[in-house]
């Protein structure tokens, strides 16, 4: 089982969403293993949420948390256990005895089953850029937490890969802040950037103006290589470093 414990020195933070810093503890048999500090950079909630997805973390104890963050985790399988004010080494001892009572779903139903799942975004956008000829991995940098997917197709030009960052955005609350951190993230590494969410007519917005592609499983999406001038499957904004695609017959 991995633990995650919002921390401010040798304390539970006071609010999961603004805490800078998380200790990490993996436990078996009610034995710690190990046990570590990771820091999360950022102002916004949601990267809270996508660190916890990236440690596989099982279980949250925190003292405050937002309802829509903790919605977010609920809805991704993540235990919360709230209101714990104390210095983390108590907490931990508490939770090992059995002490300490996670949030109850039945009794505090918010309404989060009506959000997608993440999982399922992801699968479905693998799906398509596989069948449209890309070849697709999970992307394993740790500094690029908003890139869960990284699609290659070869450019008709010059024979290069294209590289494609995918962000699916079904775990945030703020969604044009998403938006804005996976530009800014991946710009630089990649010749073209996807965001994956439902239909909404400001997530498209927000996407049309960083130069971000978007996709949604509810949109009617041309097939590969059909239409609208797309000599590159899938993709409609243009592809850093391969302009001349779009002057290729």
């Amino acid at each position: 089982m991995n633990v995650a414990i919002p921390k401010q020195n040798l304390a539970i933070a006071s609010c999961f969403n603004v805490a800078t810093q998380f200790e990490i503890v993996v436990i078996k048999n009610k034995k710690i293993l190990s046990r570590k500090t990771v820091t999360c950079y950022g102002s916004e909630g949601f990267q809270r949420v996508r660190l916890l997805r990236l440690h596989e973390i099982n279980t949250l104890i925190c003292n405050g948390i937002k309802n829509f963050y903790r919605d977010q985790l609920l809805s991704i399988g993540i235990n919360i256990i709230p209101n714990v004010n104390d210095s983390i080494e108590r907490a931990l001892n508490r939770f090992l005895a059995g002490e300490l009572d996670a949030y109850d779903r039945m009794q505090n139903e918010s309404g989060s089953n009506d959000i997608v799942s993440h999982d399922e975004l992801v699968d479905w956008a693998k799906k398509l850029f596989e069948d449209n000829g890309y070849s697709v991995s999970p992307c394993t940098e740790h500094d690029s937490y908003l890139i869960d997917l990284v699609a290659e197709i070869q450019c008709p030009v010059c024979c290069k890969k294209i590289g494609v960052a995918i962000c699916c955005g079904a775990q945030i609350y703020r969604v044009d802040q998403e938006i804005k951190e996976f530009h800014h993230i991946a710009k630089i590494r990649y010749n073209a950037c996807v965001y994956v969410y439902l239909t909404d007519p400001k997530v498209a917005k927000s996407c049309d103006d960083y130069g971000i592609n978007f996709l949604s499983p509810e949109m009617n999406l041309l097939s590969a290589r059909e239409g609208n001038q797309l000599k590159i499957p899938i993709l409609q904004k243009p592809i850093e470093g391969h302009e001349r695609i779009y002057n290729y017959k």
